[in-house]
């Protein structure tokens, strides 16, 4: 009850607030009625993902008499999906109050919801509710939901190699020893191994291509122009950590930076072999904000579910110094909504809180290594 009673209080404060993205929800709203194609041009600017949020965007115009009932009325729906995520903490905890009590009243997935109104609780719920599923052993379930993870925001597939991991390996017999495996059943699967990948890869893109292949019927539209506003999307360059102190560069040098961050997260996706897939994702995710080029301030939400789920050592802190930094990136649509940029001041601040931030994921990655 806490936890519905301080988003439903921060959904009213925040009622007013405006930001690109809320415009951009309400305008691919609009042309999703209209049956609009916005794809590329529109979607690269407005809704760089595959076509599915947009029809909770169209739903909302629809319901809503105003474009501030329609952006409350999205906001309510990434509501129910962070209470959600807040009974899959509960779950992956093993049922602790106390981690489940945190979640509930962290400031950064409260801001990022319903202030921001971005929607990337939405991935995350399917992301944990695949995990959930891998550990009471619904291998199709966990595959599915994490295809489904992918079709609402195709971040999710920076970690597929744990999930199928986690989803290919031998699970111990049902009525025998704990610690023997059924040397049929594992013969059976190495023999299958490559074969069973590659099904499971398949299978978890089953949605992205249903809902490509759907609007591409509906509204007439070329499936290469989807696939070219996913592959050309990219995070901001410049506002993360060191990065944000050597400023813009050539497009050809950024470009060149995320090529080479993507194949050192693959290689470390791949040495990573931590047994939890909580604790697995977590690392991987501690990796990515100390070593990524491109970032977006709700690119956060990834991580706080997991946070919460470990709890480091230090985690109140990286916790506080969050909810600062995105803070300062939503200064001015509270407090300077006339400002036509944002004042020299801030930008310092943010660097510096930035940096701080920055280095305090290096901190809690390193009191996190023994993690296992």
């Amino acid at each position: 009850m806490i936890a519905i009673f301080i988003r439903l209080i921060c959904l009213y404060l925040f009622r007013n607030v405006s930001n690109y993205d809320l415009e951009s929800y309400f305008k691919v709203g609009e042309l999703t009625l209209k049956r609009v194609n916005i794809y590329p041009e529109i979607s690269n600017l407005h809704h760089p993902y595959l076509p599915f949020f947009l029809y909770f965007e169209a739903l909302a115009v629809w319901l809503g008499k105003s474009k501030i009932i329609s952006v409350m009325i999205i906001k309510s729906i990434n509501i129910l999906f962070d209470l959600g995520i807040l009974y899959l903490v509960y779950l992956l905890s093993n049922k602790n109050l106390q981690k489940t009590f945190i979640y509930a009243i962290n400031p950064v997935t409260i801001l990022i919801t319903t202030l921001h109104g971005q929607f990337d609780v939405i991935p995350i719920f399917f992301i944990l509710l695949s995990i959930y599923w891998i550990n009471i052993k619904k291998e199709a379930l966990s595959v599915f939901s994490f295809s489904f993870a992918i079709l609402t925001k195709t971040w999710p597939v920076l970690f597929i190699i744990p999930i199928l991991r986690k989803v290919c390996v031998c699970h111990p017999r049902e009525n025998g020893d704990p610690e023997r495996l059924d040397s049929r059943l594992c013969l059976r699967r190495q023999v299958r191994g490559n074969d069973r990948w590659g099904l499971l890869t398949i299978l978890i893109m089953f949605f992205p291509v249903l809902f490509t292949t759907l609007y591409c019927v509906f509204f007439k539209v070329n499936p290469i122009d989807i696939g070219k506003t996913i592959i050309y999307y990219q995070g901001l360059w410049g506002i993360w950590g060191p990065w944000s102190w050597i400023g813009k560069i050539r497009i050809i040098f950024q470009k060149a930076a995320t090529i080479l961050f993507l194949i050192s997260f693959l290689g470390y996706s791949l040495i990573n072999t931590t047994k939890s897939i909580v604790k697995n994702i977590y690392l991987l995710l501690i990796f990515f904000f100390i070593f990524t080029t491109n970032f977006s301030i709700q690119y956060f939400a990834w991580f706080i579910p997991f946070l919460i789920i470990i709890l480091p050592k230090k985690y109140l802190h990286l916790v506080t110094l969050i909810a600062l930094y995105i803070f300062s990136f939503y200064f001015n649509w509270l407090f300077c909504t006339q400002c036509k940029s944002t004042p020299h001041w801030l930008v310092l601040v943010q660097n510096i809180i930035g940096f701080i931030l920055w280095l305090s994921f290096i901190k809690v990655g390193y009191l996190s290594r023994k993690i296992s």
